[in-house]
């Protein structure tokens, strides 16, 4: 069992490692044998994790393990392609998120913001408050977002009772598992069952992975046959080819997926099986963080109503000088405090949990040999919660902590690592952090945040977390309470 068994019955999923981390502060990694004596390095210091994910990033590849913790939901898209595929899929994929890109879906996030607040409203009670569970809420919300963004389609989870394609349903079947298929996913990272166990908690799970791969499929094939009919009907009409066959620049990545198919070489298109793939990570990825992510911004906002009080102020200053209803992009960049709130609740809650390398070569890093085939765990926690990069305050939620140029954490990129790093950084970096902040700018200028029964009953405790798990978030989801502003 190595560590496996203490791994799976700790209070979280990462509290063993972060724990290690701080007990030994100056290893730049950490050996530990896992189910079936599988060795381990645990990579520990900012050093070591810019070595692993900047310097060496090529020398390692994504190892079989890694597949069967998440890329049975995600596919083998661009977080499982190799050296010089990968280098390739990323260039034909970079125009996707680009500045201009996430300009034209700045709307998008703030009318799906809007549908959230609407459905909000409809449980207040006379005093102008409801009582809101988080979790499926912002699944809703961020499902619904990266619907419209990513496959060009309204999925009506905020609005909607009967939908064409229930993402959703899939994706809760996949991230809430009962404690029998939370271990089976856990054994299978080590040892592949999951092909070969008939029992239902394990094909509940291989049929939601397989809806969701045939929803995605029909929405690719579907929309190459739209596009590539006006295409045809444009040139038969003598027009010139070129330009964005909708006229409006494309504003899901799905079509400007097969739009960007026509600027490439023959050998570098993106065949369909490539745009499935590459669409389930981002839906999955897209929407699962986000939502994580905003439940730990409403926790914080509601147990520490001085925060929410400083952000609601700084966006009513910015709005006052504003021509527009809603922060543009540019705006949004100047809400320096929010800012730091949202990398604050990204360095304390990372909803990545963990990633996995194997090294494909023998090498030393940081002065340790590493052999041909070593596998390395990349934590984010580990170094977003080192006392020896934030402090003895490290488990404390202080924004302005990013404008204190004594603390070594915020002046080091690789001491927080929720978008990883190097030449494999999250792609959609960019787009989820300005998603992130429009969502939480609609809800704070909305509603005021108070704890309700649950958080008063944890008097200042953090909620319990699932574990194991695919993302960090709490255990049995976790209710807020709103006032209407």
């Amino acid at each position: 069992m190595g560590q496996g068994k203490k791994l799976l019955t700790a209070s979280s999923p990462i509290e063993d490692y972060v724990k290690w981390g701080n007990t030994w502060p100056d290893a730049p990694f950490i050996r530990h044998l896992t189910l079936g004596n599988m060795e381990v390095l645990l990579v520990n210091t900012p050093e070591a994790h810019r070595e692993v994910l900047q310097t060496h990033c090529y020398s390692f590849r994504k190892p079989d393990i890694l597949y069967r913790l998440v890329g049975e939901i995600i596919g083998r898209g661009l977080l499982f392609t190799e050296g010089e595929e990968h280098k390739k899929q990323r260039r034909i994929l970079a125009g996707l998120f680009s500045a201009s890109s996430i300009k034209r879906m700045l709307p998008i996030f703030h009318e799906k913001a809007r549908s959230l607040t609407k459905f909000l409203e409809q449980g207040l009670d006379e005093n102008r408050r409801v009582t809101f569970e988080a979790v499926d809420a912002f699944s809703k919300m961020t499902i619904d977002v990266v619907g419209v963004t990513v496959l060009g389609v309204e999925l009506g989870n905020l609005s909607a009772s009967d939908k064409k394609m229930d993402f959703l349903k899939c994706y809760h079947r996949l991230f809430n598992q009962s404690p029998l298929g939370a271990l089976i996913g856990f054994v299978n990272i080590y040892v592949p069952v999951r092909k070969w166990l008939p029992i239902e908690a394990n094909l509940g799970f291989i049929r939601a992975n397989a809806d969701l791969r045939r929803m995605v499929s029909t929405c690719v094939r579907e929309r190459v046959q739209e596009i590539e009919g006006k295409q045809r009907r444009q040139q038969a009409e003598g027009k010139a080819k070129g330009g964005d066959v909708d006229g409006d620049g494309g504003r899901d990545l799905l079509t400007m997926m097969v739009e960007e198919r026509r600027n490439f070489k023959k050998e570098d298109e993106l065949t369909e099986e490539d745009m499935v793939n590459h669409l389930l990570t981002f839906l999955a990825a897209g929407h699962e963080t986000t939502a994580s992510a905003m439940t730990w911004a409403a926790y914080i906002l509601a147990t520490k109503p001085g925060v929410q009080d400083k952000i609601r102020a700084e966006i009513s200053a910015v709005l006052a000088t504003s021509a527009n209803a809603e922060p543009d992009l540019a705006e949004i960049e100047r809400l320096h405090y929010l800012n730091n709130f949202c990398r604050e609740v990204l360095r304390l809650f990372s909803p990545a949990i963990s990633s996995y390398r194997e090294a494909v070569s023998d090498m030393t890093i940081c002065g340790t040999f590493v052999p041909k085939g070593t596998a390395m765990l990349i934590v984010p926690a580990v170094t977003s919660l080192a006392r020896a990069s934030w402090g003895d305050d490290v488990g404390e939620f202080v924004p302005e902590r990013w404008d204190l140029l004594e603390s070594p954490g915020s002046k080091n990129p690789y001491a927080v690592g929720a978008f990883m790093h190097g030449p494999r950084v999250c792609i959609a970096k960019h787009f989820s952090l300005v998603e992130f902040k429009a969502l939480l700018i609609d809800a704070v200028r909305s509603f005021r945040f108070l704890p309700g029964p649950q958080l008063e009953a944890l008097a200042g405790r953090l909620p319990a977390v699932d574990n194991p798990a695919l993302a960090f978030r709490p255990k049995g989801g976790l209710h807020i309470a709103l006032e209407k502003i």
